[in-house]
Formats: structure tokens, C-alpha cells, sequence
């Protein structure tokens, strides 16, 4: 097993900063998951992690070397792409066994090697086919066996699922991380998908545009993100993002939305930081509510309600300000006095369709909830997630 640190890690292609200062680590064994959107620099950091893209600035080390002055072939390195490039003319055993031409392997081991990372990865039986007469799981799986035939140290994943059906991928997450567990080696694997990330990882790394927002276990990151992006980006449904102002006088303090107010408990501590704030205006990030009393209500109306067999999930419209999104670093500031149409806060770039005033609420089954219906739900001073004007988190004392 092998650790793994980046240090200042960044990378520049022209005037594009895909990767900016990311220090990391992955300890011996660990499986991470780096998680961003499209375009975030999830996969240049998986090259940089590889050795195979040279940086701008900083160090990767394996076990305290630096990669790049360790030859490629005693890396240890195995890399999974979103392609799984299989050779269509050879066989899944001759497949798997190809990277084997170029180690010194006896022979008579190179068989059963073979075999060995075929029932890793549950294809033993498909050893006689060509890639043609696969699935898109199977071949998936074969490209593990490839990489895996060798013995690495270090296991590279880059959105290895993201051509296999639903189905497939569901099956192939738990085996992933069972097989990484069983073999004991180092594992990063990068991905778009929070369920993947989620659901996989020992620890999570989320990035935006190529700065890394929070790193640490998926309870941790997805109960107390750090950033308004993490929280944005983290939470089926989509978490609600609502603007609001802050009022502490004569011992209340309110967060003001708009059209209604949430009065914090009087004397709880943690009302107490936010009284702080007096004036400033904040971003109240909710997940998705469920019914039932907790100290604050919010009422609204029932604008649409999905099905989702188990429980019904109602979008409830409290008539608030939706949250502008945080702007890239390289988008031009507002020019003074430049506002969106509510009057009252800088022009940001926004969501396409933009993001509606609501906040979502889960209904257990056999309830019922229709549209137009007024609705009242309840929220406690744990359902909010406060950020400031910079994304930042604003963490209550505590209580």
C-alpha cells in the first residue's frame, strides 16, 4: 500500500488554471473519491496523482517520493478510464493479460494471473469471448481485470461508469470498493455523481474549478459542508438556497426572507453568533424537510409533488428570494449599483431555468398532498445551513 500527498498542486493549461494549490492526502489503503461537476479539474488532478501530466507548480509523493522521479513501470500505478479501450481482435483472457507482455512474469504464471483477475472481477466465464460479445458491464469489468493483473499499488479511476446502464452500475459500486477493500490498495476514484461518491468512499474530496472546497468522510462533508458550493452540490433533491437578512434587537433574532421571518429560539446559544450578523444578508441553504413540529414553521403553497413510491416529495413555494449562484472566479465583477430584478443584491450569474423561491418537503407514504395546497412545515435551527456573501460557512456555537 501506498500514501499519497499532494502539495501545491496546480496546473495551467495557457490561462486556464485547472487545478489551483491542492494539498491532499491519501493514506495506505484508503479509498477517495474526488467529486465536482463537469469541468472541475476532477481528472487533470488524477493525472497529476498518476505522474502522467507534468504540474505547473507543486509535488505529488509517493510515500514521501516524488512521482515523477520514479520510473512509470515501478509506479505501481493502474488506471481505469470512462473508456474501457479493450482490443476487439483479442480474447478477454488475452485482453486481461496483455500488460503482462512487458513485466517479467514467468510464463507459466502469466495464465494464472490471468485467471486470478478474471474472478477478481467476476468474469471467469468470459475468458473465450471477444469484446464484442460483452456488455457494457462486462467489458467494464474486463478493463478492471487489465489493470488489476499486475498487482498495483495505486488504483486510478477516472468516471469508470459512466457508459454502463443503470443496472450494471448499481452492482459494479459495491464491488469496486469490495475488491479495493479485499486487495488493499490505495484507490482514487474520480466521479460527477454524488450517490457514487457517497455511497463508495472512505473519504470525499469536492472540487470547484479546480480549488478543493472540503475533503473528509460523506457523513461529515454532507452534514457540515464548509461552502455554499458543497452544500449546493451535495443533497437529492436539490438543496433549496434562499436568500434572507439577518435582525438581532431587543434579545430576537430573525432571519428575514421576505415574505415571512423565522424567529430563532430566544437564549439557545447558537442564536447568539448569528446576532453577529445583524444587517448582513445570508444564504439559508435547507435539504429537504419533513413534517412535523420543530420551532419555526414556514408555510407556502404546494406547487408540484413527485411520486417516488416510498414517500411523495412536495415543492412548496414560501415565496422566498432564490439565492443568486456563486459566480466563477473569472467572471467580471457587477458593475456599481448593477442589480438582478429583485433590487437588492449584486448580479450574479444564475442557474438555467433559474432556481424558484421553495423548499422541498418529504411526505411519508400513505400521506397525501396535492398542489395548491397551503402547507405549513416545521423547521429547527439544525435544518439550517447559513453561508455569507463569499459562500462561507456561518457555524453556529455549540448548543
Amino acid at each position: 500500500m501506498v500514501a499519497i500527498a499532494a502539495r501545491g498542486l496546480t496546473k495551467n493549461f495557457d490561462d486556464v488554471v485547472a487545478v489551483d494549490h491542492v494539498d491532499l492526502d491519501v493514506s495506505p489503503g484508503e479509498f477517495l473519491v474526488l467529486l465536482g461537476p463537469t469541468g472541475c479539474g476532477k481528472s487533470t488532478l488524477l493525472r497529476l496523482l498518476a505522474g502522467i501530466e507534468e504540474p505547473t507548480s507543486g509535488v505529488v509523493l509517493f510515500d514521501g517520493v516524488p512521482v515523477r522521479d520514479i520510473d512509470p513501470r515501478a509506479r505501481g500505478i493502474a488506471m481505469v478510464f470512462q473508456d474501457h479501450a479493450l482490443y476487439p481482435h483479442l480474447t478477454v483472457a488475452q485482453n486481461i493479460g496483455f500488460p503482462l507482455r512487458t513485466v517479467p512474469v514467468p510464463a507459466t504464471d502469466i495464465g494464472v494471473r490471468v485467471a486470478e483477475a478474471a474472478r477478481n472481477v467476476g468474469v471467469a466465464d468470459l475468458l473465450s469471448r471477444y469484446p464484442e460479445h460483452l456488455s457494457g458491464g462486462q467489458r467494464q469489468r474486463v478493463a478492471m481485470a487489465r489493470a488489476l493483473v499486475r498487482n498495483p499499488s495505486v488504483f486510478l479511476l477516472d468516471e469508470p461508469l459512466s457508459n454502463v446502464d443503470a443496472g450494471a452500475r448499481s452492482a459494479l459500486r459495491g464491488e469496486i470498493v469490495a475488491l479495493a477493500r479485499r486487495l488493499g490498495v490505495t484507490t482514487v476514484y474520480v466521479t460527477h455523481d454524488q450517490i457514487e461518491a457517497i455511497s463508495m468512499a472512505d473519504r470525499v474530496a469536492v472540487l470547484r474549478y479546480g480549488v478543493l472546497q472540503q475533503a473528509g468522510p460523506p457523513a461529515e462533508v454532507y452534514a457540515d459542508p464548509d461552502t455554499l458550493f458543497v452544500a449546493a452540490f451535495l443533497g437529492t433533491p436539490r438543496t433549496s438556497l434562499l436568500e434572507a437578512a439577518v435582525y438581532a434587537e431587543d434579545c430576537r433574532v430573525v432571519l428575514d426572507l421576505g415574505s415571512q421571518v423565522l424567529e430563532l429560539p430566544a437564549g439557545d446559544p447558537r442564536t447568539a453568533v448569528l446576532a453577529r450578523h445583524h444587517t448582513e444578508r445570508v444564504t439559508v441553504a435547507l435539504r429537504a424537510l419533513s413534517i412535523g413540529a420543530r420551532g419555526m414553521t414556514l408555510r407556502g403553497t404546494v406547487c408540484a409533488v413527485e411520486n417516488l413510491g416510498h414517500e411523495l416529495l412536495a415543492h412548496v413555494d414560501v415565496g422566498g428570494v432564490p439565492s443568486p449562484w456563486m459566480q466563477p472566479p473569472s467572471a467580471r465583477a457587477a458593475a456599481p449599483g448593477e442589480s438582478t430584478p429583485y433590487g437588492f443584491y449584486p448580479a450574479y450569474d444564475v442557474v438555467d431555468p433559474p432556481p424558484m423561491g421553495e423548499v422541498m418537503v418529504r411526505v411519508p407514504m400513505p400521506g397525501r398532498v396535492v398542489r395548491g395546497e397551503e402547507l405549513a412545515v416545521g423547521v429547527g435551527l439544525d435544518d439550517l445551513l447559513l453561508f455569507d456573501r463569499g459562500g462561507r460557512r456561518i457555524r453556529f456555537a455549540a448548543g
